[in-house]
């Protein structure tokens, strides 16, 4: 991937959605030790930005700074991937509920519409982009929150979304996992569409469930 600097965005930033796409994408490994002066240079940048940058990265999860100021790439354990699903288990749960009480049939259409674009990108087989299924992915999932219009659920959530978004790629990387997620989409938007609290927040619940029973598999 190139990447070139643009001087419209902070440098903060821009080292910042750098360094968090490398991870995301696996181009640094889990445990790979990140060198601030050798991304200054690859960016060409001081040193500054990407000292701001990896502490972004570390409040939200993707790096990890020791006790030597050694700083690494997070690595995912068993413990993690289960407090984190334990709490997104709860927490969208909870915005199902209220998304299916609250949001618009406008709203609930648009989510079945995404959904809808998200299986045609996966239905080009072999040739799926994994990028997109995972942005589409995290879209539908940001979309309920924010129609549950709670605002204190939403920022408890959003000290998970880097994590999460780690967590997804893992996720639909197989594709016959990938399936069964837009399934368990298709699942949850019905029940919502129907105005079915009851099941829509059984069929979440499930579903993140069966998400965490996935990563502990392959994490093992």
């Amino acid at each position: 991937m190139d990447f070139s600097i643009k001087k419209a965005v902070s440098y903060h930033h821009q080292a910042h959605d750098y360094l968090r796409e490398k991870i995301i994408r696996g181009e640094f490994l889990p445990g790979e030790r990140i060198y601030e002066a050798k991304i200054a240079r690859t960016l060409e940048i001081s040193r500054s930005p990407v000292r701001e940058a990896i502490r972004s990265l570390e409040q939200e999860g993707l790096l990890v700074i020791d006790e030597k100021s050694r700083i690494f790439v997070y690595e995912p354990t068993i413990k993690d991937v289960e407090d984190i699903y334990q709490c997104r288990q709860a927490l969208e749960s909870v915005a199902v509920v209220l998304a299916t009480r609250l949001a618009s049939d406008q709203t609930l259409e648009y989510i079945a519409d995404l959904l809808q674009n998200t299986k045609e990108v996966f239905n080009k087989g072999e040739k799926y982009s994994i990028e997109q299924i995972v942005e589409l992915n995290s879209k539908y999932h940001d979309l309920i929150i924010e129609a549950s219009q709670n605002i204190r659920l939403k920022r408890q959530l959003n000290d998970l979304r880097s994590l999460t978004f780690f967590y997804r790629t893992m996720n639909v990387e197989n594709s016959k996992r990938c399936l069964e997620i837009l399934e368990q989409h298709e699942e949850i938007i019905h029940f919502m569409r129907a105005r079915d609290v009851d099941r829509a927040a059984a069929a979440m619940s499930t579903h993140i469930a069966q998400d965490l029973n996935y990563l502990k598999e392959i994490l093992i």
